[in-house]
């Protein structure tokens, strides 16, 4: 067996985000076929910060401001997206999740738990733990 280098380890969580990400799309796919992978995310965004306004969409994600409009109002015109006036600036909207946008989103995050509960098998929840204060300080040393 050849040692392993840091690239390795890189290498290895890169392999397991995109095998993550093709369970995860399998899954949408399967709930909402015609939805793209960035209108997912909008959505899960939507029901994780409900009453935020698409600034804090264009913000969150680093996409244009037109390339945002237009996927909103296609969310929108399909029905899983609603425009509702903001509770402190009345010439603001804020995005909310319509009924059945909430019911995709539901139906996202329950197969979203089902892949990490079978990708999290076998693993004790300290080496959870420990995983996920390892991420984050992998994160915090790239922001600083």
């Amino acid at each position: 067996m050849t040692a392993q280098t840091p690239a390795d380890v890189f290498e290895a969580m890169h392999d397991l985000m995109h095998a993550y990400r093709r369970r995860m799309r399998a899954a949408v796919h399967a709930i909402q076929p015609d939805l793209t992978h960035n209108e997912v995310r909008a959505l899960l965004f939507v029901g994780r910060h409900p009453m935020r306004t698409q600034s804090d969409l264009v913000e969150h994600s680093g996409a244009d401001k037109a390339q945002i409009a237009r996927m909103l109002n296609m969310l929108e015109e399909r029905g899983l997206l609603e425009r509702v006036p903001h509770p402190q600036d009345k010439r603001s909207r804020c995005l909310a999740l319509s009924p059945a946008g909430q019911a995709v989103c539901e139906a996202m995050r329950t197969s979203r738990r089902s892949v990490t509960q079978q990708m999290l098998q076998g693993v004790a929840q300290e080496e959870e733990q420990q995983l996920q204060a390892l991420l984050m300080r992998l994160m915090d040393n790239l922001n600083e």
